[in-house]
């Protein structure tokens, strides 16, 4: 009897003896993350140690009622979120990481509508349909949506289908793909990804309010005999602490593929029902997964000698960079954490014009920070939509 007491003492006493261990591995450099009032489209660069990596080191978190917290892609540099806390997190507000749905067309010129979805942080971007005999494009990521096709008109919809138990690497929901062009128009353009975003605490996480990491819808072409785009998919939140609870309601929908939400916790009390997880939900243990370190990024720097923002919007209406040359102009490449035996390419979504891909030069530098350019790069009248790849 003496042993059984023994072994049924020590049982009861492990989950408690677990949460006491249990570190988010925060070293709160980035001080306390409170945020009572209004909307706020954070920028981590703000931020005392400007999240390195995308990893935030908080002391606490507190996101107060009837606040809104918008997480972009591109403030985010186009990667996945990781908030780490000392203390307690308590998310009774809003915190969205969503994609952007496709554009609807410009009846008077598609061409200016004509560009890639903006993804959540770590998400991908949508494709864009076909305009003036050029093809749809598929939509980014894993699972992206394919391109729309004679025989099937329309995108397919993204589909997340990067998954593990540990969310590691930790990736947000593909693109749809754009739709067909077939004696139309323009087709339609496919919806963007959901984020990604993991927050830990080595303390506990309370959530009565909402996070999001949703989908965008797509658009239809113009004119007879064109498809419409494919949607994004769902991206991930995945929450980490000894004890997570909550009313609150966490999102990764999509018009059609969803993503993934996960719970690690020794203790979990948010009501396991449809209108608490909005889409494929998991139930894990605790755990600390690896964190992310060189995480690799490639910008434009420049284009013919004028400085690119830091952080483009790639917002037609507000080009981030004017240029006044018809002939053929250099980009300038940066890279940080990337093999320097890389291919560059520069793919250009005109609006006026037909679509056009450059290769850059070879990388110059060290895998930690190198450049490149791209010669006689041709920018037709008006608005072109580019994205920089680099492969290895």
């Amino acid at each position: 009897m003496k042993m059984r007491s023994y072994w049924v003492l020590v049982l009861a006493a492990f989950p408690a003896l677990l949460q006491a261990q249990f570190s988010s591995g925060s070293t709160g450099s980035d001080g306390a993350l409170n945020i009572t009032s209004g909307t706020v489209t954070l920028d981590p660069t703000m931020l005392p140690n400007q999240c390195a990596n995308n990893v935030c080191n908080f002391s606490s978190i507190m996101i107060g009622p009837n606040v809104t917290v918008v997480l972009t892609s591109q403030l985010w540099r186009n990667s996945s979120v990781v908030w780490l806390s000392q203390g307690a997190v308590s998310i009774q507000g809003t915190i969205h990481a969503d994609g952007s749905g496709g554009a609807a067309m410009n009846t008077q010129n598609p061409g200016l509508t004509r560009f890639p979805a903006a993804p959540g942080p770590g998400g991908f971007p949508g494709g864009v349909g076909g305009y003036l005999s050029q093809p749809s494009q598929p939509g980014a990521g894993y699972g992206g949506g394919a391109a729309g096709t004679p025989n099937g008109i329309n995108g397919g919809p993204g589909v997340y289908s990067y998954y593990n138990n540990q969310l590691t690497p930790l990736l947000g929901g593909p693109g749809g793909g754009g739709g067909y062009q077939d004696g139309g128009v323009a087709g339609g353009n496919g919806g963007a990804g959901g984020g990604a975003i993991r927050i830990v605490s080595s303390v506990s996480i309370s959530v009565t309010g909402k996070i999001t990491a949703n989908a965008g819808g797509l658009s239809c072409g113009i004119g007879s005999g064109v498809g419409c785009g494919g949607n994004g998919s769902g991206g991930v939140i995945h929450l980490i602490a000894p004890a997570v609870s909550g009313t609150g309601t966490l999102q990764v929908n999509a018009f059609g593929n969803q993503g993934i939400i996960e719970v690690s916790s020794a203790s979990n009390t948010i009501p396991n029902d449809s209108s608490h997880f909005s889409g494929p939900y998991v139930s894990a243990g605790l755990y600390s997964p690896p964190l992310p370190t060189g995480v690799p990024s490639v910008q434009v720097t420049s284009v013919a000698g004028v400085t690119a923002p830091a952080y483009p919007t790639a917002n037609p209406m507000v080009p981030d960079v004017t240029i006044n040359s018809s002939a053929p102009v250099t980009v300038a490449i940066a890279t940080q954490n990337i093999p320097t035996n890389s291919v560059i390419t520069l793919y250009l979504t005109a609006e006026n014009a037909p679509d056009s891909v450059a290769i850059c030069g070879s990388l110059t530098g060290t895998v930690a920070s190198a450049t490149a350019t791209c010669t006689a790069v041709n920018f037709p009248s008006g608005v072109t939509i580019t994205n920089i790849l680099a492969v290895w």
